[in-house]
């Protein structure tokens, strides 16, 4: 109040500085005794009602100011709670966005554990089911027990003891089965080669013959023979002393052991099939050994082997030959070894070059390393048409290796990504995740799948499939895939599952490269050619844990590229092995002679 009087006298003392000073005017000049009483009654009147009105003014600012002063308090409180209520908003903000953040994490893990469940449980093969087919899934045995604390509570719903859905008798629908991929015709069992016949004495038989039949009965012999040479120590007039053979007739002219070892060919056949066919460890093929009655240590038998790879190091080289040809077209891959240096393990990696068309595979080692030297290096100056890798591989090994100046032989050389390994990280989206946004990506792949089975079906030519795959219906494909890609990426990653969100990042980085196959009928889809030829390797990895050194790393890789050879050409690897070590006892080294094609046509010096 004491503020607002203060303004007012403020303000009248500005109006009086402003107001123009006139001499003072006398009204009661000229009036009468009374009209001045009158006049100063009036005056009095009006000066109280101005009085009046104006504590009626202070009154009324008064209770305005008491107004405001409350009104001010409520604000300041107001102030307060929305400050509160803004730090609330604030904090629920922060845990909404950590509880999201969280059911992230958990559907990733979820996802995670299924996925290593269905590897270390079940079928590691990637299945699509399909929508009428989806069932209940049946509970893993093993799984179970892992789980099972000794309480019906750890028991899975599907668990026997809990699901009496099925009673003993109750006919459980099966479905049709489907003959349609049924072989006119069967294989009969037989051997290769002159059968023994034994024929029956027919006068030993009591009665009249009524007919005749041969019955198969197969006899495998397996036994370790020593065979000893006598070795004639003698000199000729005028030379040195030195030891001989000199067979007896009917007895081998030669000495029949492979050189450099105490076997012959057959017995070096027998445990390069053992050891690199059948994923025999080193160890059992000792045991194996000793068991039939032979002393040998397994470290003679390594050396066996290293003896058999200096010749087939020569054969590699000469497939090498055929598989960089010019304008080649190759598959490539890795997988890791663990490889003992010095005091310690180390992981190290295999690759392998698959040339489909020549049917050829060849393994290589470089000290274990995964650089995009070893794979440069090993193409050398060849000029290929092709080469599909994986993403990872594309990514961080090969890149634009191909293209750098270093290597302008493969300038020109188109550069593909497997579409199946695309495929495969939709497909763990839908089935690990259950993120069902995926299915519309397999789908469309499988479309392009279906399409290059047709052409296969319809053995139509490479510039035939080439034509087909820059069809409307191959693009119509693709437009629907990559709509569908553009879809998902603008969706907020918070509501994609990561499986999902890899998927789709897999498939926009390496778009170009996926779909390179459409250029030329002759290249491949996917890189699976390369990815079948380098299982064996991993499996005897998976036997024999480790390679004791790197030079056991490089024998693997040689006779697996002898083997893997062998059978995509479809040839039967135990024979192929055995007359290629017989070939090299002979003293053929004719090499070219010695491929898988042509060994029948080698001939001995």
């Amino acid at each position: 109040m004491n503020e607002l009087q203060h303004i007012i006298e403020q303000k009248q003392e500005l109006l009086a500085r402003e107001t123009i000073s006139r001499p003072a005017v006398d009204y009661s000049k000229d009036m009468t005794a009374e009209e001045q009483k009158r006049y100063i009654n009036y005056l009095a009147e009006r000066l109280e009602q101005a009085d009046l009105g104006l504590r009626a003014r202070d009154a009324v600012l008064q209770d305005f100011l008491d107004k405001q002063k409350e009104y001010d308090e409520r604000l300041s409180k107001l102030d307060d709670v929305l400050s509160k209520v803004s730090s609330l908003e604030s904090s629920l903000k922060e845990k909404d966005r950590k509880l999201k953040s969280a059911e992230r994490k958990v559907a990733d893990l979820t996802a995670k554990l299924k996925f290593a469940d269905k590897n270390r449980f079940g079928d590691k093969r990637q299945k699509v089911k399909k929508a009428e087919s989806i069932k209940a899934e049946e509970s893993d045995r093993g799984k179970d027990e892992d789980d099972f604390d000794g309480t019906s509570s750890s028991l899975p719903d599907n668990s026997v003891s809990k699901n009496e859905a099925f009673s003993k008798g109750e006919n459980l629908s099966k479905k049709d089965r489907d003959l349609s991929n049924r072989p006119e015709t069967y294989k009969t069992m037989c051997v290769k080669g002159p059968s023994e016949e034994y024929k029956s004495d027919e006068a030993k038989v009591p009665g009249r013959i009524l007919g005749k039949k041969m019955v198969s009965v197969f006899h495998l012999e397996m036994s370790l023979v020593e065979k000893r040479f006598e070795m004639v120590h003698y000199v000729e007039k005028g030379k040195k002393p030195k030891w001989g053979y000199f067979p007896k007739a009917g007895n081998p002219e030669f000495v029949t052991k492979f050189e450099g070892t105490k076997a012959t060919p057959e017995f070096l056949q027998a445990i390069a099939y053992e050891v690199y066919v059948k994923n025999v460890t080193f160890g059992l093929l000792h045991q194996w050994l000793t068991d039939m009655g032979m002393t040998v240590s397994a470290n003679t038998l390594r050396n066996w082997l290293k003896k058999g790879k200096v010749y087939l190091d020569k054969l590699v080289e000469s497939l090498k030959e055929v598989a960089l040809e010019k304008d080649s077209i190759l598959n490539c891959d890795e997988t890791w070894c663990k490889v003992r240096k010095y005091d310690h393990y180390k992981k190290c990696y295999i690759w392998v070059l698959v040339n489909k068309a020549e049917h050829v595979v060849i393994f290589f080692y470089d000290n274990g390393s995964r650089g995009r030297d070893v794979l440069t290096n090993f193409i050398g100056d060849a000029e290929l048409k092709s080469i599909m890798s994986d993403g990872y591989n594309a990514y961080t090994f090969i890149g634009n290796e191909l293209k750098a100046a270093e290597t302008p032989n493969l300038s020109k050389t188109d550069h593909q990504v497997c579409l199946a390994h695309a495929r495969a990280k939709f497909v763990k989206a839908s089935e690990q995740a259950g993120d069902k946004n995926a299915d519309i990506f397999i789908k469309y792949i499988e479309d392009l799948y279906n399409l290059e089975r047709q052409y296969t079906k319809d053995n139509l030519t490479d510039e035939e499939r080439g034509k087909q795959r820059q069809g409307l219906e191959t693009k119509g494909i693709l437009i629907n895939l990559r709509t569908h890609l553009g879809i998902e990426k603008s969706k907020d990653p918070a509501t994609v599952t990561p499986y999902l969100q890899k998927a789709l990042n897999y498939l926009d980085t390496f778009w170009a490269n996926i779909f390179t196959y459409i250029k030329d009928g002759s290249y491949p889809i996917d890189n699976n050619a390369a990815e079948r030829a380098v299982r064996p390797l991993t499996i005897q990895r998976n036997n024999m844990l480790h390679f004791g050194s790197d030079e056991g790393a490089k024998m693997a890789a040689t006779y697996h590229s002898i083997i893997s050879t062998v059978k995509l050409q479809g040839r039967s690897v135990w024979d192929y092995l055995g007359k290629f070590f017989v070939n090299i006892f002979n003293g053929c080294r004719d090499f070219f002679s010695l491929r898988p094609g042509n060994i029948g046509l080698a001939t001995c010096q």
